[in-house]
C-alpha cells in the first residue's frame, strides 16, 4: 500500500518524504481508469504546515489522506488534514503505451474520457500496484506556474518529480521548456 506518511519534524524530512512518496509511486504505482492503466511521469507536491513549512501555494482543504481531489487546478491525492496542516501530489503527467499526456488539466480530460459513459455506473478508478516495478531515473524540479504572490520560501523548493521528459508530447510541453527544466532537476 502507498505510504503517504510524512516526517515533519524539518524541511529537510519533508522533502525526504517527497523524495520517498514519489520514488515508490512511479516506480511501484499505475493509475488505472477503467481497464486503461497509465505509469506516472510528472508529480507535484504541496503541503501547510503550520510554523514548520507554511507553503503558501497549498490549496486547504478538509479530506482524509489517501482520497482523490478535483479542484479548479487539477487533481490530487491528499495528505491528512488537520487543524495545522494538509496538502497533496498534483498529478502532471501520465504515459499509457506511448502516449503521453502532460498538465493538470489534460490530465483530468484523459481521466474522463477514459471514465466512458454516463449510462454505465461500473467503473474502476485508482492506483494499482505495477506487476513489474519500474527502475527510471526519477528527477526533481522547482514546481510550476506559482504566483509571484506566493510564499517565495517555497517557489525554489524541488517539489516537482519526473522521468522520461524527452519523449513527453511537443504539443503539450515545448522542446525549449523541457530543456529550461533539465537544467534546473537533480537526481533524488
Amino acid at each position: 500500500m502507498l505510504d503517504l506518511d510524512l516526517i515533519t519534524e524539518s524541511k529537510e524530512t519533508i522533502q525526504f518524504s517527497f523524495d520517498r512518496i514519489a520514488s515508490e509511486l512511479i516506480h511501484k504505482y499505475n493509475f488505472k481508469v477503467n481497464e486503461k492503466l497509465f505509469s506516472f511521469t510528472e508529480i507535484e507536491f504541496y503541503f501547510f504546515l503550520k510554523e514548520e513549512h507554511e507553503d503558501n501555494s497549498t490549496h486547504p482543504h478538509k479530506y482524509d489522506k489517501g482520497l482523490w481531489r478535483f479542484h479548479t487546478k487539477g487533481l490530487d491525492i491528499t495528505f491528512q488534514n488537520s487543524d495545522i496542516s494538509d496538502g497533496g501530489i498534483l498529478i502532471r503527467g501520465l504515459k499509457t503505451g506511448t502516449i503521453y499526456t502532460n498538465g493538470p488539466i489534460r490530465i483530468l480530460e484523459t481521466v474522463f474520457i477514459n471514465l466512458g459513459s454516463v449510462l454505465s455506473t461500473e467503473k474502476h478508478f485508482g492506483i494499482i500496484p505495477k506487476l513489474n516495478t519500474s527502475l527510471e531515473v526519477i528527477k526533481k524540479t522547482k514546481r510550476f506556474g506559482l504566483s509571484a504572490t506566493q510564499n517565495n520560501a517555497f517557489k525554489e523548493s524541488f517539489y516537482r518529480y519526473y522521468i522520461d521528459i524527452d519523449n513527453w508530447n511537443i504539443k503539450h510541453v515545448s522542446q525549449s521548456e523541457k530543456e529550461k527544466i533539465k537544467a534546473n532537476s537533480q537526481n533524488i
